[in-house]
């Protein structure tokens, strides 16, 4: 059986409960991906990745790592909405066996809008970043 990674454990904490699936603008959990999300799918939706590892202690007994979530929306109101309530869904807590001894934002904000081809408009994302201290 394969061993249950960080970025695992990052998709059941954002999908724990009903705090995307219930916002004012929700998300189902099957649009809750790690990466990326194809560009014709169906929004709004949330992305997240997990963008460093780091040893929090000599013996490595917690590990520290950076995450980045973007919450992504046809308007930019709907971005802002949906990436407060990712933030509302950062908490420590065990996922997937995981101890999640503390989740911290540590930055967030609305990306620049993007024109597409044409007169088009991209869709709105909001960015949220975290660190969060973890045991493997």
């Amino acid at each position: 059986m394969a061993a249950v990674t960080i970025e695992q454990a990052v998709r059941t904490m954002l999908t724990a409960g009903a705090t995307l699936s219930n916002s004012p603008v929700p998300v189902p959990d099957t649009r809750v991906t790690h990466g990326y999300r194809l560009q014709d799918s169906v929004l709004p939706a949330v992305t997240y990745t997990v963008d460093t590892r780091e040893d929090g202690t000599i013996a490595g007994e917690t590990q520290i790592s950076q995450v980045t979530v973007t919450s992504i929306a046809e308007t930019s109101e709907d971005a802002l909405v949906l990436a407060e309530k990712v933030r509302n869904a950062l908490v420590k807590g065990t996922y997937n066996s995981i101890p999640f001894d503390a989740v911290m934002v540590t930055s967030g904000g609305l990306q620049p809008e993007v024109v597409g081809l044409s007169d088009e408009q991209e869709p709105s994302q909001a960015v949220t970043q975290a660190t969060i201290y973890w045991r493997p």
